[in-house]
């Protein structure tokens, strides 16, 4: 770990403790105030004893528990090696920031920017690279005409694509890109970035970064793939437009786009959560609690109906639970595909609004209440009896992959 990220390290572990504690303490304010309303007139010097102990009480420890690990961290800073290495450079460590900047990336991006770096792409096995010239130098051995990046999905990261490598091929290295690099020539690609922050800035930074690559990639391309999981699948949707729009090269070269439980009307925990948080809002006593899950971060709440453009969001109020996203249509040219996974069998079970626990069958192929996406039947596919993580590394999907693709 390196000293900036130790001392964002402790500063963000202060900011969480503050949090709780105001947390608790205006529960605690709100149920109090509810008990001494109730008691009238004769219980004010209860009360204002009660005010009084209690403030001083909730303001030391939130000073406490602010300014402790701050300070840990400022410490650690000025003792640890200048040349130690990152913690985005171990699996692991990414495995953690991943679900961290999932949560509250946004405010990490500029609070705690040691923490939640740039987008950055890696070749299989290589390290990540923020600059394209970096990544295509580690490529220039390897590199063949077809590209294939792959994007996780929210609170992972690009060793996220490795989740059941051991248990599924029995090999923690091997994944859809290694075996597709093997068996049919693609150059895979993995892509590490922030998921907290809006998908369409994502978008837009892949597009960006892609149109650097392929300005320098080694041998001319001839076909690139966008491999999407979960929310991964709807950046890989949102760079796709974001770069005809903008008139770039690269995607004249693209031919595939494949969501593997991407939720492309919105993921229903969202909508639960959103629609909570308005409940909870109504009652001092859980209001606090609703202030709290309203810092979740902007990637999350744009889960809620699947918000692909800046459009979807810009000047909107970030708890509306009405569905005003842009029915961005598929490009021409480019042939799509929609993974979706249920626990049932079969998709048309008792309880669809299940699906893999975090995206509905409906959702991922397409098939909103609003907005419909022309998936063709051939390029669609269910597998029953699995989660939304089954996802990232399946035998039978592999398969479809490799036959869709070629």
């Amino acid at each position: 770990m390196r000293g900036d990220e130790a001392r964002d390290t402790g500063a963000l572990l202060g900011t969480a403790l503050g949090e709780v504690a105001d947390l608790v303490r205006d529960v605690h304010r709100a149920f109090a105030g509810r008990l001494f309303a109730k008691a009238g007139g004769a219980a004010l010097p209860v009360r204002l004893m009660h005010d009084g102990i209690s403030t001083i009480a909730y303001t030391s420890t939130r000073v406490g528990v602010r300014v402790i690990p701050a300070a840990i961290g400022f410490a650690a800073m000025a003792k640890i090696d200048p040349a130690a290495p990152s913690v985005h450079e171990d699996p692991r460590g990414r495995f953690a920031l991943g679900a961290l900047n999932g949560f509250w990336g946004d405010r990490l991006a500029e609070q705690r920017p040691a923490l939640a770096p740039p987008m950055r792409i890696r070749a299989h096995g290589g390290q990540l690279r923020h600059l394209p010239a970096n990544l295509v130098h580690d490529v220039a051995d390897t590199a063949t005409g077809r590209i294939i990046i792959f994007l996780h999905g929210l609170c992972e990261s690009d060793v996220s694509w490795s989740f059941r490598a051991v248990k599924t091929w029995g090999d923690r290295t091997v994944t859809y890109g290694s075996l597709l690099r093997d068996e049919r020539g693609w150059s895979p690609l993995y892509v590490s970035f922030n998921s907290g922050l809006h998908i369409s800035a994502n978008g837009h930074t892949l597009a960006e970064q892609l149109e650097a690559i392929l300005a320098e990639w080694p041998v001319p391309v001839t076909d690139v793939t966008l491999v999407g999981h979960s929310m991964g699948g709807l950046i890989a949707r949102s760079a796709a437009h974001q770069a005809a729009e903008l008139g770039h090269s690269w995607v004249t070269s693209l031919r595939h786009l494949v969501g593997l439980g991407a939720p492309h009307h919105g993921a229903p925990l969202e909508r639960v959560v959103n629609k909570g948080t308005h409940a909870m809002a109504k009652l001092p006593e859980t209001r606090p609690f609703a202030t709290w899950l309203n810092r979740r971060s902007v990637g999350i709440k744009d889960l809620r109906h699947g918000a692909l453009i800046e459009a979807d969001w810009a000047g909107r109020d970030p708890e509306d639970h009405l569905d005003n996203c842009t029915d961005v249509a598929f490009l021409p040219d480019v042939s799509y595909y929609a993974v979706s996974a249920t626990l049932s069998r079969q998709p048309t079970s008792r309880l669809p609004f299940l699906g893999d626990l975090l995206v509905d069958h409906a959702s991922a192929i397409g098939n909103g209440p609003q907005r419909k996406l022309a998936f063709e039947v051939e390029r669609s596919l269910h597998v029953g009896g699995k989660h939304h993580f089954h996802l990232l590394g399946d035998p039978v999907i592999y398969r479809h992959l490799r036959d869709w693709l070629g």
